[in-house]
């Protein structure tokens, strides 16, 4: 028995191609005219610029060196608008944040607000308010071994503890002698004064501290006074203002009950020689 050939497969695998067909069509007519819409099948060129980006991580408040930068060509948009084009407007600028490698880099992330200075008064970002605080940079000078021995550097938070030599009896000249021993004695006097101030910059022992106006004058005047100041470090999460009494030489003798030196009896001296 012999089968019949049939060519119903071939005639519908036919229209399987010539309908595949039609659809590549559509979707390639549709490509074009997208490219024609945007302008990219016309061959208009892209307008690019350069931009400053960083090679290395560059950590926060670190002065960026010239191997931590390069310049790049990248599409003009409003993203990179406002990033530097020369590396020079970036070297030597400090950092106001933690910038990533190839991060683009501009005013925005810097300490600095004006190029040549090495830091600014307002924080990255903040924008200057009439209404609020007189923010002012005050600079005093601090031995290393009184600033945790001179580890200490820009973008650190302190508190100024301030030694005063301080004198009762001054400006008391001239009046009669008390009878009985005086109550306050003429000695050095130490008590934390001026807490969480932020380390804007520093050059060897002279330090450029974030204050208000008021506390600048505060600073000013200690010194005038002949202060000694000591810088103490603050933890980044501690924002807490200590109380504390301040402490004088009666007060650690009290406290830790030193033996007071006193005047030796010499008739118990010559007895003891016997």
């Amino acid at each position: 028995m012999e089968l019949e050939y049939s060519n119903r497969n071939s005639r519908r695998s036919k229209v399987y191609i010539a309908v595949g067909v039609v659809v590549a069509l559509l979707v390639a007519g549709t490509v074009f005219v997208a490219l024609q819409s945007s302008g990219l099948a016309r061959g208009v060129e892209v307008e690019v610029r350069t931009v400053v980006v960083a090679v290395n991580e560059i950590a926060s408040r670190q002065p960026i060196a010239e191997a931590d930068v390069t310049t790049r060509e990248v599409p003009l948009d409003p993203t990179n608008a406002t990033a530097f084009e020369s590396v020079d407007q970036a070297i030597g600028r400090l950092t106001g944040v933690s910038i990533a490698a190839g991060q683009l880099i501009g005013p925005n992330l810097l300490a600095s607000t004006t190029e040549g200075m090495t830091f600014s008064i307002l924080e990255p970002g903040e924008e200057f308010d009439p209404s609020g605080p007189d923010l002012r940079a005050v600079s005093l000078t601090v031995a290393s071994a009184n600033a945790v021995a001179g580890t200490l550097v820009a973008g650190q938070r302190v508190d100024l503890l301030v030694t005063m030599p301080i004198n009762p009896q001054a400006g008391q000249e001239g009046q009669p002698a008390p009878v009985t021993p005086a109550e306050f004695l003429a000695g050095p006097s130490t008590k934390v004064t001026l807490q969480s101030l932020t380390i804007l910059a520093r050059d060897g022992d002279v330090y450029i501290l974030r204050s208000d106006l008021a506390t600048a004058e505060k600073i000013t005047e200690l010194t005038a006074a002949g202060g000694t100041f000591t810088m103490v470090l603050r933890p980044e999460q501690d924002d807490r203002t200590a109380e504390t009494e301040g402490s004088t030489i009666d007060r650690l003798v009290e406290e830790y009950d030193f033996p007071v030196p006193r005047m030796p009896s010499f008739e118990e001296l010559e007895s003891a020689g016997n």
